[in-house]
């Protein structure tokens, strides 16, 4: 969602394709799909709080790389009420987990007379729940604190009867212990510190259009905007972004998702430590597949997951690049 919320993991097709997790269910009564996946998460942040990230020699690098296996379930839990018009769900989101998001969910979803669908959904977890107390303290083992987060939406698809999604998501990051810039090493003044204060509220604005060329094929561009109101002045920013993705329909039972982001971050005031404005640009590539019923195996898919990030910043501290594989097996009860 922005650049202290990091994400791992829409369309009707996915539906066709066999079991994956979809918003509203074709038939009424309670419907949960589990996935369970494993892979391989390799990558370079200074926000890593692992203890072979504990010590940084000098502000001038973006911290030591990290490649560790990866175990994790995707799950989804859904009552249809008997008109199939209004649902209420917990779990991941079928449309977030093919493009590379895989924060759980609590909802409601409502479709009016014309199409129209309305989701309102509660996040109570959306981003990496440890911390550096003071990521900026060099030659000396740096101590972790805890991040609360939190997050809502509202999205409405099939907007003026049209192939359109517009959603606005609400969300803030509490950090229990801050003591960025407090150093005695950096000399920074009680105001200078207070810019780097991390606790945030984020405002977004997302707008998705679905276009069918054919049957098996769909384009689906989009275009997200993202305030970042910060306790620090050096921590608020304006980001844009813009998602294409491309949807195949690879035969009856494969689906193929593949979608690229490039965004740009512009920060509100210099950052003290630096003596610079941060500005940042973003790239990631997402690639998603499915296989329905392999081994002819009944409610069951196969899924593949892929995504690349990258954040290059004017500030090689906050320089970030991290490569994530799973496989896993979904099974719809």
């Amino acid at each position: 969602m922005s650049h202290a919320v990091h994400k791992f993991f829409a369309v009707s097709l996915i539906l066709s394709s066999g079991t994956c997790f979809a918003d509203l269910a074709q038939e009424s009564g309670f419907d949960f799909t589990l996935s369970l996946n494993s892979g391989i998460y390799s990558g370079t942040s200074q926000r890593n709080t692992d203890k072979s990230n504990a010590i940084t020699k000098d502000l001038k690098n973006n911290g030591k790389e990290k490649t560790q296996g990866i175990i994790f379930p995707l799950a989804r839990w859904s009552y249809t009420l008997p008109s199939k018009k209004t649902q209420f769900f917990l779990g991941n989101s079928k449309a977030d987990v093919v493009l590379g998001d895989i924060n759980a969910e609590l909802g409601l979803a409502h479709e009016v007379a014309n199409g129209t669908t309305y989701t309102i959904a509660y996040t109570p977890y959306l981003s990496a729940s440890e911390a550096w107390e003071d990521p900026f303290l060099t030659n000396t083992k740096r101590d972790a604190t805890d991040v609360d987060s939190q997050g809502a939406r509202i999205r409405v698809e099939n907007l003026f009867s049209q192939p359109l999604t517009a959603q606005y998501t609400w969300g803030e990051s509490d950090y229990e212990k801050e003591r960025s810039g407090q150093q005695a090493g950096l000399s920074l003044t009680p105001t200078q510190q207070l810019l780097l204060q991390r606790d945030i509220t984020y405002h977004q604005a997302y707008f998705e259009y679905t276009y069918a060329t054919s049957d098996t094929f769909v384009i689906q561009p989009a275009l997200t905007f993202t305030q970042g109101d910060g306790k620090g002045d050096a921590m608020s920013f304006d980001k844009v972004d813009f998602q294409l993705a491309l949807i195949s329909q690879l035969s009856e039972r494969s689906l193929l998702v593949t979608s690229i982001n490039v965004g740009q971050s512009d920060y509100d005031t210099s950052n003290p430590v630096f003596d610079k404005t941060q500005d940042d640009t973003n790239l990631g590539v997402t690639a998603f597949y499915s296989y329905a019923r392999p081994f002819n195996w009944q409610n069951t898919t196969f899924i593949a997951i892929a995504k690349y990030e990258e954040n290059d910043s004017n500030i090689n501290f906050y320089d970030e690049d991290f490569i994530t594989t799973s496989i896993g097996l979904a099974y719809k009860f």
